[in-house]
């Protein structure tokens, strides 16, 4: 009995330390929410009688894809997706360590690559770095914008925005299985299946918002409640300890 008590103990702390993320993570752009899943524990016998259950166990950290709500930004770098896909990113010394997101806030460095706040690189339809020159021609760049179809536009003086990339978005079958690194980051893994990578608004993927942000998709009262609901297990279950010790301690005194 003291075992079966110890998984609930075990498994209510991992909820709550998963709920915990969870409420940290509530203001942080793009930031998907985890569900902590378990799975109960059946000791196999040679016997025919009924099999007593053993506890419960962690299985996995599920991680919700949901879209979230969106907030203006006003800043032109700033991207989010309305709808299904993900911005594709790389790292500038290693352009096939390639990762996905969600929060597309993002900048221009100094040689005029679209980057990450990490400053990994930005990529296109194409896989290729995303660059605006800051200078054409003599003229400075003037106006920097993404329109809802992807396409990067860039101004020069008093002239037009004019395309000069194509944003690629990222479309996965299972986006639950994705890998997290952290920072709004994940990887591709076999069990994901990355149905493809398109152009904003092809193939079931959204439309880019420029001077917009994701927000997270944590419900706060949802949590909340979660983790009330957790707390109040973990301290049945250490009830259920102190009571079997007293039991114990008693037999042994009688």
């Amino acid at each position: 009995m003291l075992n079966i008590i110890k998984t609930a103990i075990q498994t209510s702390n991992h909820k709550m330390g998963v709920v915990s993320n969870n409420i940290a993570n509530a203001g942080t752009s793009a930031f998907k929410r985890s569900e902590a899943l378990f799975h109960d524990i059946y000791l196999k016998s040679a016997g025919t009688g009924p099999k007593l259950g053993n506890g419960a166990n962690v299985q996995a950290n599920r991680v919700s894809h949901n879209p979230a709500e969106v907030k203006r930004t006003g800043v032109t770098t700033d991207l989010a997706i309305d709808g299904h896909g993900m911005f594709i990113t790389a790292n500038p010394n290693d352009l096939n360590d390639i990762t996905f997101t969600r929060n597309g806030s993002f900048q221009l460095n100094n040689q005029g690559y679209l980057t990450t706040n990490e400053g990994r690189l930005v990529l296109g339809e194409d896989l290729t770095a995303i660059r605006v020159e800051y200078e054409k021609n003599g003229v400075p760049l003037s106006q920097f914008n993404v329109n809802r179809q992807g396409y990067v536009l860039a101004a020069y003086g008093v002239a037009e925005g004019e395309p000069i990339a194509r944003l690629g978005l990222a479309n996965f079958d299972n986006p639950a299985a994705l890998e997290q690194l952290g920072n709004g980051a994940f990887a591709a893994t076999d069990k994901a299946g990355l149905y493809g990578i398109f152009p904003p608004t092809r193939n079931g993927t959204g439309s880019v918002l420029s001077g917009h942000l994701e927000v997270s998709n944590v419900d706060l009262v949802n949590e909340l409640v979660a983790l009330i609901q957790t707390q109040q297990g973990f301290s049945a279950a250490s009830k259920a300890i102190q009571a079997d010790n007293d039991m114990v301690a008693r037999f042994t005194r009688g």
